[in-house]
């Protein structure tokens, strides 16, 4: 009987330790999908400031363009001014200012539409270098970050190996049959032992809460072999039947 009881706690002991394990592995397995998330941040901030630079781009191209349409306008405007003097007749001359009238209205036009211009890449001027700016200390800090995440991750693993290493050293007090089981038990479970807890109805498993019987309980208190759940199949013990034993 003591002996059963003392090999149970050494068992709960070992899911302890495999519990410490399973939280070391899934932190260490949660660090590179972190990693990803930061350098996703990164590239989206990289593409907000490409995306403002293409902007300024198309509104130096428009800029361009309007200075090219005014350019041509203006020479219009000119050479039909030139040619007032030469016409014949009143009807010709006043076709030509009908039509330098109308240029000029273009012009007016265009010269708003380039300051328009001017002033939206003068705006987007300033907010590309505050957008740099931001983006420059964003990136140092998700650099920083990374840095912090891999750091992180390494002194995990190092956790993790000396934990499995302590699990192994540790198995190896228990006898091979019950480790066996044990391990058995384990494969297809994320625990394997389980405290019997009360409850108004009675007794209860604390793992699926599988309702216990009076039968069940009588058998674990004997400690002659390991009762195991009929609902999830860990192996059951009562908690203060262990602590009894250790006083």
């Amino acid at each position: 009987m003591a002996e059963l009881k003392q090999i149970i706690k050494k068992l709960v002991t070992l899911q302890k330790y495999d519990e410490e394990i399973q939280f070391l592995e899934e932190e260490i397995d949660f660090i590179p999908v972190e990693i990803q998330k930061q350098q996703e941040v990164q590239t989206q901030k990289q593409q907000e400031v490409e995306k403002e630079k293409e902007e300024i781009k198309n509104l130096q191209i428009q800029l361009k363009n309007k200075e090219l349409d005014l350019q041509t306008i203006e020479q219009q405007i000119k050479k039909h001014t030139q040619e007032l003097n030469t016409v014949k007749t009143n009807e010709q001359y006043r076709a030509l200012l009908t039509e330098i009238e109308k240029l000029n209205q273009q012009k007016d036009k265009i010269e708003t539409e380039i300051l328009e211009l001017m002033d939206k890449q003068d705006v987007l001027k300033k907010q590309i270098a505050e957008t740099e700016k931001n983006f420059s200390i964003e990136q140092a800090k998700i650099k920083q970050n990374i840095e912090q995440l891999n750091q992180r991750k390494q002194e995990l693993e190092k956790q993790l190996e000396q934990k499995r290493k302590q699990r192994e050293e540790f198995a190896q007090q228990i006898e091979e049959k019950y480790v066996s089981i044990y391990e058995r038990v384990h494969s297809n479970r994320d625990s394997v032992m389980s405290a019997v807890v009360t409850s108004p109805d009675g007794y209860n498993c604390s793992v699926c809460n599988m309702r216990l019987t009076d039968q069940e309980i009588n058998d674990i208190r004997k400690y002659e072999e390991f009762v195991f759940c009929s609902s999830c199949s860990r192996i059951l013990y009562i908690e203060e039947d262990l602590q009894q034993e250790t006083e």
